[in-house]
């Protein structure tokens, strides 16, 4: 009888410490929305003079690494740029009005780039080497080895308009570097028991989203140095790319190993939209997605077949279905177009980068 009744005082407690946490960050989320709602940190968050576009056929077909490309990513700034990661342990930054390269930039021999980002005149990449590398895009020169992790650094971001970077690692941890002197300091670390494979942050630079091996999503205060939400289980595998709704501070949008992609709500914990189709796979621990600039479609590449997939948000059909890739794809970003508009790009297992119109 005792022993029936102390399990249900710790259930209680559970429950009541897990709403609570909810609604700390069902706070925090409002309060970044509000932030966003005023004009502050959404400034240069815009698409290109062309609006938003469904992608159609490729511009651009570039043999972009020798072998395995595992992420691509926009310009966060607008400028006609993108960067691409390999397993060549290079990362390359392109120019997306002629496809030619700009930049070549070197990690760790023999070790894979796993993410990388870029804004603001900086492109980083982290990899297999357990660390983090900052590049100048215009001098190539390396002005930063965020070293501190003591595995693999997975996933990578820049924050508060460059004076910070973000890095997620198999040793379980998230890692906050102030870059904005010469010598870098690493000041917060988010602990957690499950590797986080992707993450984003919001635009403000003052909530971080993160998903993990375990299949569910993290949220995390930059300021406090606190987890505030957990979503739990909201893939049955691992998820793979967490990006967030750049129309709504409430959606972010996940792809998952159970090749599912799902629009939630981190107010109310749960999936508003749901999507994938029979030939849609997610193959790998990098796969990523896309959410177009006024938040009505979604993208996804499928790791098997390598079609290109894009959703409607609304009703969650599929609207595009590509094959242009001849091997499977993981990494896809849609960016806000820059100054030509072109705003969707691919990258596949043979290291083919495709930028489409």
């Amino acid at each position: 009888m005792v022993e029936t009744l102390q399990k249900e005082v710790d259930m209680l407690r559970t429950l009541h410490k897990q709403e609570a946490q909810r609604k700390e960050g069902l706070d925090l989320v409002g309060n970044q929305r509000s932030h966003i709602g005023a004009g502050g940190g959404s400034s240069d968050r815009r698409f290109g003079a062309t609006g938003v576009f469904l992608p159609t056929t490729p511009k651009h077909v570039i043999q972009a690494h020798p072998i395995e490309a595992t992420s691509v990513r926009y310009d966060g700034t607008g400028l006609d740029l993108i960067a691409t990661g390999s397993s060549d342990s290079t990362v390359k930054v392109w120019d997306t009005n002629n496809g030619q390269v700009k930049a070549t930039l070197r990690g760790g021999s023999g070790h894979p780039m796993l993410g990388v980002d870029l804004s603001g005149g900086l492109v980083v990449g982290c990899g297999a080497d357990k660390t983090c590398r900052v590049w100048n895009i215009r001098t190539q020169r390396m002005i930063h080895q965020l070293a501190g992790h003591s595995t693999k650094v997975t996933c990578v971001r820049l924050l508060n308009n460059e004076k910070g970077v973000i890095t997620g690692s198999a040793d379980r941890s998230i890692k906050v570097w102030d870059i904005s002197r010469s010598t870098y300091k690493q000041t917060t670390t988010f602990r957690h028991s499950s590797t986080s494979n992707c993450m984003d942050v919001s635009l403000d630079s003052l909530t971080v989203f993160s998903g993990h091996m375990d299949g569910g999503i993290r949220l995390w205060d930059v300021r406090s140095g606190k987890r505030v939400l957990d979503v739990l289980s909201m893939h049955e595998g691992g998820v793979t790319s967490v990006q967030c709704h750049p129309m709504n501070g409430n959606q972010i949008l996940t792809n998952g190993r159970d090749s599912v992609l799902r629009v939630v709500d981190v107010r109310t914990c749960t999936a508003v939209q749901s999507l994938g189709h029979e030939d849609f796979r997610t193959a790998f621990n990098y796969s990523s997605c896309g959410i177009s600039p006024d938040g009505a479609y979604a993208l996804a590449g499928s790791g098997t077949t390598g079609e290109v997939f894009v959703w409607g948000l609304t009703d969650g059909k599929v609207k595009k279905k590509l094959k242009a890739h001849n091997v499977g794809v993981g990494g896809v970003a849609w960016g806000r177009g820059g100054s030509n508009g072109q705003q969707v790009a691919t990258v596949d297992r043979n290291g083919v980068l495709m930028l489409w119109a």
